[in-house]
């Protein structure tokens, strides 16, 4: 198994060296502290956790640091340590993302030093909805505690609005044989004002579980991202002569790359992990039974069917989320509820591509063409049913040949039935101008065509002499007038001496996207991403949209604005 380390040799030059250096020899000690803790080796974590919550010590690890530091002393009941470590959190890092488990922890110090009130106070001011459970359980753990009614009649007194005081002392009144009329006409008017079901009284004569600490160890607590990347690096390849035949997947591997950087600045700290991967299954069964491996959050890839099927088989049963980065097979989807594509499927892609040319073409009958690969067909096929599944009927259906002479002979001159509009599939970018130029001879110089963007030299194809009659599917089409695609070609430059290519920008993208979802959501990931609102945060592309599906069903038809080429729902 060859595993690429993530300060591969062509990114020798990324960054600051001696930055970098430092904040791997703090992120070595964190994770180290981190394994002692869950060890229950608390001393030893502190030890190390020490020196990483000095003022002059800036790591995205420190209020981690910090934390866990006050995590372990709490467990060696050295509380005052403790709390003192959490308020000194809370003064250099107010904006932490995880401030509230510990303002949770500090609540848990003061009613365990007895400090009932103090630890009232600040549970109450927790706002985060995650947590309400832990509150609840600590709560209730210390007020069953209490065995004088006068102590909590007063409690109840200070905090009005507290259910959970306000359930501990109805149930103490009512099971108390000793109450007097009095106390249980108290009872009464609590159980009018709270409402009270009885599943919560049920639940309150219970034995509550001592909740003393918060929610245990998971992903989303060790304060950072494990991102394996399985990609064919192909290094046998790489000292040789000739031009590596899978070069996207270090371009992607660089978009990657310039997101951990980006994410690094917004708080987000990733750890990437690069392997070599071939298309051979064993080799995955052995990655998979890595333990390294299995701490991943995020796995991108791996693109061939028997290590898609090995690595998905253990993906669905785990915490982490698996990303194809580059496939239109909405069928590798069923593997799992966690398992998302990041382009749109071939059929969404030809239901929105049918759904736009209904509205711009006046009839029925259609002519389609298409390529040589597997994907053209596969294109073709599916436009031709989604059409038909509108009453549309195909004129024509050819598979070409980009030339001309060719395409002049085996393509109808449709001199009697004419189509509505023409869809073309094609890898070949000769073939788009060749089409258009043949329809134009043929007198059909208004009639719409949808064709996909590969069908065309973008570069070199005038697209804009065909008007308003052509349209594009392109799932990912670069705005060079966009000024954060110039900015990132500028840092891309300066940092490889080369231009990026398409999938520079979709490795970008795609761990800029999933990575802020995941710090954001953390285990409630698909309901974040279902309830997302759409063009909220800008991407180098055309964005995300997994509001109804794990494929992201962004629009790929463009339209050409006069300028340049836009989604037709903008």
């Amino acid at each position: 198994m060859k595993v690429i380390i993530v300060l591969m040799f062509f990114l020798a030059g990324l960054g600051n060296a001696a930055f970098a250096q430092s904040n791997a020899q703090a992120e070595g000690r964190y994770k180290s502290a981190l394994s002692d803790y869950k060890q229950a080796r608390y001393a030893a974590a502190m030890e190390k956790l020490s020196p990483l919550t000095s003022v002059n010590t800036k790591t995205p690890f420190s209020p981690y640091a910090h934390y866990y530091y006050a995590l372990s002393a709490y467990q060696l009941k050295r509380y005052k340590e403790s709390k003192q470590m959490l308020l000194q959190l809370q003064s250099r890092y107010p904006g932490w993302n995880r401030i509230a488990e510990a303002q949770y922890l500090l609540g848990a110090i003061a009613l365990e030093s007895g400090q009932l009130n103090d630890g009232l106070d600040y549970l109450t001011k927790i706002k985060d909805s995650s947590l309400a459970k832990d509150i609840l359980a600590l709560k209730q753990h210390h007020l069953d505690a209490i065995t004088d009614l006068a102590k909590l009649r007063e409690l109840q007194r200070q905090y009005p609005n507290d259910r959970d005081i306000a359930l501990t002392l109805v149930h103490f009144i009512e099971s108390s044989p000793s109450s007097t009329q009095t106390d249980l006409q108290i009872a009464d008017q609590l159980q009018r004002q709270f409402k009270f079901s009885k599943k919560e009284k049920v639940a309150s004569a219970e034995e509550k579980p001592k909740r003393s600490i918060p929610k245990s160890e998971s992903q989303w607590t060790k304060g950072y991202m494990d991102v394996s990347v399985l990609l064919p690096f192909r290094l046998d390849e790489f000292s040789t002569g000739k031009r590596r035949s899978n070069q996207f997947a270090y371009d992607y591997y660089l978009g990657l790359t310039m997101a951990k950087e980006q994410l690094a600045t917004e708080g987000i700290t990733v750890n990437l992990w690069a392997y070599d991967m071939s298309a051979d299954a064993k080799t995955m069964e052995a990655i998979v039974d890595n333990k390294n491996f299995q701490q991943s959050d995020m796995v991108i890839g791996p693109l061939y069917p028997g290590t898609f099927d090995v690595t998905a088989n253990y993906i669905t049963n785990s915490n982490a989320v698996m990303l194809n980065p580059l496939s239109t097979d909405g069928n590798l989807l069923k593997a799992g509820s966690n398992i998302y594509l990041a382009h749109p499927s071939i059929a969404f892609q030809m239901q929105k591509a049918a759904q736009w040319m209904k509205t711009q073409a006046m009839g029925l009958s259609i002519a389609i063409y298409y390529g040589t690969t597997p994907k053209d067909s596969a294109m073709a096929f599916a436009y031709a049913n989604e059409w038909k599944g509108k009453s549309g009927k195909v004129l024509e259906m050819v598979k070409i040949q980009p030339d001309r002479e060719w395409l002049e002979t085996n393509v109808s001159t449709f001199e009697t039935a004419k189509p509505s509009h023409v869809a073309l599939f094609s890898s070949n970018g000769s073939t788009g101008p060749m089409i258009m130029d043949m329809l134009t001879d043929r007198k059909l110089t208004t009639t719409p065509v949808i064709a996909t963007s590969t069908s065309f030299n973008l570069q070199q194809s005038r697209l804009g002499r065909f008007g308003s009659r052509l349209y594009l599917i392109d799932t990912d089409p670069v705005d060079r007038e966009k000024e954060s695609i110039r900015e990132f070609q500028k840092n891309y430059w300066n940092k490889t001496s080369t231009f990026p290519s398409v999938y520079s920008y979709q490795g970008y993208d795609q761990l800029m996207y999933f990575a802020r979802m995941m710090y954001k959501y953390k285990d409630r990931l698909r309901d974040g991403m279902q309830s997302a609102r759409l063009g909220e945060e800008e991407y180098l592309l055309s964005g995300f949209n997994f509001t109804k599906s794990n494929e992201n069903q962004i629009t790929p038809v463009l339209k050409y604005n006069g300028s340049k080429w836009t989604p037709v729902d903008r």
